[in-house]
């Protein structure tokens, strides 16, 4: 099967922006004409208390979430019909897929997604905030403030969207690859980068390295010439504004050899075949 093939495509992520970018529509016309700096910031809060908004969160993170979890498993019927129906692999892939166990997982990222949402334009608040305050101390008028607040929150809200867009598509996908993983029994993975100028180095660093579910690395700490301080240790994905995927390891012969393999804090280079089902024994 292609290798980008457990990569979810960046329409998930745009299309989740986009949804957001809609529900913060409403706010804006809320905001619009109001010259009380402080009001706006009242306004904003107001937003998140409405039931309406809140369920629309709801909503959205359930929408995409469903996205990730269908694509995958779209995946993961196409690794078995790779694997050959003669590997006892395929049958578990597909009765992993009917019974679908890992249905804590799913709820979870709903949850946490939902979180995010509602939770963001408080953060854009709270620092409005703070630049009305640093404002106010200059001397500066009300409304020359609330004017000057309209463009940083503009620039706040597309920033944060995209940070979560980002952040929470792949995190979503690595967490659903996990658990369905773990469940089938599937010990390693292979670590992808979206392969493209923007990989951080510490990321680029762990392109093609075999990892262990149960043994996330800590990319920044493992990169000799990484720029970023270490974030502590997680898997592909599962970090902010990260792209990286993993790519489970449904059987070995999809590996090409020799490969690196990351355990217990340090990277092994050329691994031979040999020398890997001994680890992974």
């Amino acid at each position: 099967m292609k290798r980008n093939s457990w990569k979810i495509p960046n329409r998930i992520e745009r299309q989740y922006a986009r949804a957001m970018r809609s529900m913060m529509t409403q706010l804006d016309a809320r905001l619009r004409g109001i010259t009380d700096p402080q009001e706006q910031i009242r306004i904003i809060r107001r937003f998140t208390e409405n039931r309406q908004f809140r369920t629309y969160c709801d909503s959205l993170a359930r929408s995409m979430t469903t996205q990730v979890n269908g694509l995958t498993a779209r995946t993961w019927r196409e690794a078995a019909r790779v694997a050959g129906r003669g590997d006892e692999m395929y049958a578990a892939i597909l009765q992993e897929l009917k019974n679908n166990p890992h249905g804590d997982a799913f709820i979870n990222m709903v949850y946490e997604n939902a979180s995010f949402i509602k939770t963001f334009p408080l953060e854009i608040a709270e620092e409005l905030n703070d630049f009305v305050m640093d404002e106010t101390l200059k001397g500066r008028r009300a409304s020359e403030i609330a004017s000057d607040l309209m463009a940083k929150y503009s620039d706040i809200s597309e920033s944060r969207i995209n940070l979560i867009a980002r952040t929470e598509v792949a995190k979503t996908q690595s967490a659903l690859t996990q658990a369905r993983a773990e469940s089938l029994g599937i010990e390693w993975y292979v670590w992808r980068t979206s392969n493209d100028a923007r990989v951080r180095n510490a990321h680029d660093h762990m392109h093609g390295v075999l990892v262990r579910w149960d043994d996330p690395p800590s990319p920044e700490a493992l990169a000799p010439d990484a720029e970023q301080k270490p974030y502590g240790s997680y898997h592909a994905g599962n970090t902010f504004n990260c792209r990286c995927y993993p790519e489970p390891v449904v059987s070995i012969d999809f590996l090409e050899f020799p490969m690196k393999v990351y355990q217990n804090g340090s990277i092994s280079y050329r691994v031979t075949r040999a020398q890997f089902e001994k680890l992974a024994a």
